[in-house]
C-alpha cells in the first residue's frame, strides 16, 4: 500500500480521526509478517475516521447543521445513499447541486462509503464478506482517496466561495 496515501489524507483529519489511520498503518505492518483468514477488521478503523471525516465535511460546507452533525441519528449513510427516497435530505443531492463536479465526488464519498463500510460491516447470510489482506488494503485506499479528493474539493470551493 502507497504510505503516501496516509500522509495526504491525515492532513484533512481531526486528531482523533488521525489516530485511527495511525492505527491501521500499524496494523497493516503487524501483518505483513502474519497471516489471518479474514482481513475485514483493518478497514474498520479506516471507516470510522471516513465517517467522523465526512460529517466533518458536510458541515464545513453547511450541507448539514449543528444539530445534525452533533446528532447520534444522522446517519451518513443512509443521506450519502443516491436511492434515498426523501430527496430533500439527501447529502448526495446536496452535493451533485453544490458544484459542477458534485455529483461524480459524490458518487466517489457514496462508493467509498458503501466498498469500505456497508459490505464488510454488515452480515448477508450466504455472504459473510472475508476479505484478503489485498480487498482490504484496496477499500483502505479507496476510502483514503476519497478523503484526499472530498479535502482538495473543499479546499478549492472554499477558495472560490468564500465560505
Amino acid at each position: 500500500m502507497d504510505p503516501q496515501l496516509f500522509i495526504d489524507a491525515k492532513t484533512y483529519l481531526k486528531n482523533d480521526q488521525d489516530q485511527l489511520i495511525d492505527d491501521v498503518e500499524n496494523v497493516l505492518k503487524y501483518l505483513q509478517e502474519n497471516h489471518i483468514n479474514d482481513y475485514s477488521f483493518i478497514v474498520a478503523p479506516a471507516a470510522k475516521a471516513y465517517e467522523g471525516y465526512l460529517k466533518d465535511f458536510f458541515f464545513d460546507l453547511h450541507i448539514i447543521d449543528e444539530n445534525s452533525y452533533h446528532s447520534d441519528r444522522f446517519r451518513v449513510g443512509k443521506t450519502l445513499n443516491p436511492s434515498l427516497r426523501y430527496k430533500r435530505y439527501s447529502i448526495f443531492k446536496k452535493l451533485a447541486d453544490l458544484h459542477d463536479n458534485g455529483e461524480q465526488l459524490a458518487e466517489k464519498l457514496w462508493s467509498a462509503w458503501k466498498q469500505g463500510r456497508n459490505e464488510i460491516f454488515h452480515y448477508f447470510p450466504g455472504n459473510v464478506k472475508k476479505l484478503s489482506k489485498i480487498e482490504a488494503e484496496d477499500r483502505i485506499t479507496l476510502i483514503l482517496k476519497a478523503i484526499i479528493e472530498s479535502g482538495n474539493f473543499i479546499k478549492e470551493y472554499k477558495q472560490n466561495y468564500l465560505i
